[in-house]
């Protein structure tokens, strides 16, 4: 049985979708895995593969986007990224890292969307 947490972040997820697909971008993958490694979406946006984290919050969010995704959950999407890339070698696209926070309040929700929320370190 699904909680009620699992259940508004999936409710954020689809919205996320929803928002992307509007904005002309193609999903290549929602809630991709490979073993304890996870990407919510994986899009194309023009030039870019974006590997995009959903946060769902309800409101008022005390801290900004910067403390939603922790540097823990930004190594692991990096490694999940190139994971995925070698996996679609075939993409050969620039790689982009956003947040979207779903923030739901009594009156409906809005999105906040930031694009590079954070760069890999070159190794």
């Amino acid at each position: 049985m699904e909680s009620y947490r699992q259940g508004v972040g999936r409710w954020g997820e689809e919205v996320a979708v929803q928002h992307v697909v509007k904005s002309g971008w193609e999903i290549l993958a929602r809630n991709w895995r490979r073993g304890h490694l996870e990407v919510d979406l994986v899009a194309l946006d023009g030039p870019w593969i974006v590997i995009v984290e959903v946060k769902t919050r309800s409101e008022p969010v005390q801290a900004g986007w910067h403390r939603l995704v922790s540097k823990a959950q930004q190594d692991r999407l990096i490694r999940a990224a190139r994971v995925f890339l070698a996996q679609h070698p075939d993409q050969g696209l620039e790689v982009r890292f956003d947040v979207l926070a779903v923030l739901r309040n009594r009156y409906g929700h809005r999105i906040i969307h930031t694009r590079d929320a954070f760069y890999p370190l070159m190794r």
